[in-house]
Formats: structure tokens, sequence, C-alpha cells
């Protein structure tokens, strides 16, 4: 019962008109709740985030509670669980972006999330462009790896379907979780909550569009350790999702195309601008060996916990104490206890503060 009511408190703040994610997402890490945001008073919340965003939260219309009620509501009778941002069950890399959604709806065997990579491309593909998403998609669910995906025609669907086969995957879908886009993936959708996770931003009842998607595709982008681009031209969804992927710090990895193929121009436009070519599953061990079976990076005597593989992906380049500080949200002593720890097995390397990955 505590739990639902928190979640009526996260759905009555998103519910109310005029305030977007990354305000929300400040205000919560300032007061670390709906219900001490709403119980702030009026001279204090002012002077965090101004007159009017103050007044618009605490003279909020009743109606915004009531349609928080009835969406918790649809939620229970629809089987759709709402998670927060400070719920256990919401994706760690996800709360790294500038505007993380305060919640996620979610259905299906939602396991496995945290090890996951996506897979994108455009709808239109070639017989190489599925030869190349079965393969990967493929590969890297046999090693235990979550596919992650649009649930798009063409390559999206290649990606969910090759995972499927031998792991599991997540749709992240650019409409409510009860609404099915496109309509002949609805079989897919289907195995996809059997083995697998359908994820959405969006209430219940939202209705994919051309606004949806493009904030559909920093989640793709957000959620895993790393992008894959397949097959796309050089206008397409897959490339702001590679683009947005290079924002967050996450690597690109492009597979290299025929130069003749208009529908893979993209990929070839991402390995002139540093994305690293892919061409076989070693390209990403290499590069991102703490995300395979057993938690790869091992010696005799110790297995990495989840802050040594954080600390890992984001030492993918050499990076200094300040900016894991900012990352990993310890304090100075405790990261360089971690940190001294790390060294110690010869996992990183210290060079005057700057830390470098071996």
């Amino acid at each position: 019962m505590v739990l639902a009511v928190n979640i009526l408190h996260y759905l009555e703040l998103i519910f109310i008109k005029g305030i977007g994610n990354k305000t929300v997402k400040y205000l919560l890490d300032m007061y670390g709740s709906p219900e001490n945001i709403f119980n702030a008073s009026y001279e204090e919340l002012s002077k965090r985030v101004g007159h009017k965003t103050a007044e618009i939260i605490l003279k909020r219309e009743k109606s915004v509670s009531e349609k928080a009620k009835k969406e918790l509501e649809e939620a229970e009778k629809k089987r759709v669980k709402i998670v927060s941002i400070n719920e256990k069950d919401y994706p760690e890399l996800l709360k790294e972006i500038p505007d993380p959604p305060p919640i996620l709806y979610m259905k299906g065997n939602c396991v496995n999330l945290e090890r996951s990579v996506s897979i994108v491309g455009s709808r239109r593909h070639t017989s190489y462009g599925r030869i190349v998403t079965e393969k990967f998609a493929s590969e890297l669910s046999k090693e235990g790896i979550n596919i992650v995906s649009g649930m798009a025609s063409g390559i999206d669907t290649i990606a969910h379907e090759s995972a499927l086969k031998n792991g599991t995957t997540t749709a992240i879908l650019g409409s409510g979780l009860d609404i099915i886009y496109p309509y002949e993936n609805r079989k897919l959708y289907q195995k996809i909550l059997e083995n697998g996770c359908v994820v959405s931003e969006y209430p219940l009842g939202t209705r994919p569009s051309k606004f949806t998607f493009p904030k559909r595709n920093r989640l793709i982008a957000a959620f895993s350790y790393c992008v894959i681009v397949t097959e796309a031209p050089k206008k397409s969804g897959a490339l702001i999702t590679a683009k947005l992927a290079n924002e967050y710090g996450r690597p690109v990895f492009s597979v290299p195309a025929n130069i003749n193929n208009p529908l893979a121009e993209g990929n070839n436009i991402l390995l002139k601008e540093g994305a690293f070519p892919l061409t076989s599953v070693d390209d990403i061990k290499e590069n991102l060996p703490y995300l395979f079976k057993k938690d790869t990076v091992k010696s005799d005597s110790f297995e990495l916990n989840e802050l040594e593989k954080k600390i890992l992906y984001h030492l993918s380049e050499p990076k200094h104490l300040d900016f894991l500080v900012e990352k990993t949200g310890l304090s100075i002593d405790e990261l360089m206890i971690v940190l001294f720890d790390m060294e110690s097995k010869e996992l990183i390397v210290n060079e005057g503060g700057v830390y470098i990955r071996r």
C-alpha cells in the first residue's frame, strides 16, 4: 500500500502541465520524493524553481490527483508495473542522463536489464542488414546480454526476434504500453512479454507520433552500455540514437557498409565520426569486457561488483578523479578506497589523478 501511495505521488507530479523531466529530476534530487516537494513552502520552492513553477506545483488542480488514481487503477488492471526513479528496479544507467523519466511503465519478465546492449537500424534493410543484425543479436544474447531495441519494423524487429531465440530482449516503445505499434508486431509483442520486457515512459493510451519517437530514442541510447548500428541511411532515427549515445558517453559500434548501399550510408558516416568498427563480437569484448558472462573481467580470486563494473565502464577513456566522483555519487574518500582496491587488483592505473583502465 505504501508503494502504491508513493507511485500515486509520482504520477501526480508528472501529470502537472508545465514542468519537464529536467525540472522534476532537479526537484527530486533536492527533496527526495514528490511528497516532500508537495509539502514544501511556496517561499522555499520558488527559490529553487522560480515563482511560476512553484505556483504551478503547489496550486495544481484536483483533477491531477484524480488522473493519477485512474492511471494507477488502469495499470493494475492491465498488469503494467509502474517503477519510480528511486526504486531498485529502475535501470541505473538511465538515471545518468539529464532528463530521465521520473517513472517507467514496465511489463513482462523484466530481469537482466542492467547488462544490456542496444541494436538499432532502419525500417528498410538489405539481406546483409538482416544477416549482421541476426548475427550480433544472437551472439550477444547467447552471452547472457539483454538486447534492447524499439520494436519498429525492420532492423528492430530482427534484433528482438533473434535475441528471443537465445535469451532476453527489451522493447522500448514510443507509445503507451497498451498501444502496439506497428500493429503487425502484435505477435512479437506477446513473445517479448513472455521472455523479455516492454518499457515506456508514456502514460497508458498514448499514441505514437513524430514527437514520441525521438524521446523514445534517447531511452534506447541511455538504457544500454553501448549502441550498435547494423544498417541505417544517413537520415534515420538510428543515427539520432547514435548521436544521443555519444552525448551520454555510451560507445557506438557501427557495422562497415558497402559504399554503394544508400540504406547503410549512415554506418560509414558514423565510422568517419569515430564510431568503433564492428566486425565481430570480439570488438565489443575488447572495449566492454565486463559485459560478458560470469562478469568476464575476472582473476583467480575475485569477481567485479556492480560499482567496479560501473567505474570500468566510465574508464573506456582515461578520466579524472572528479569525473568519477560525479558519476558514482560517492565522496572522494569513499571513492578513493574503491579505486585503491581496483588498482591492487590491477584493473586500473592512476596517473596523477587520471585513471586508466588496464
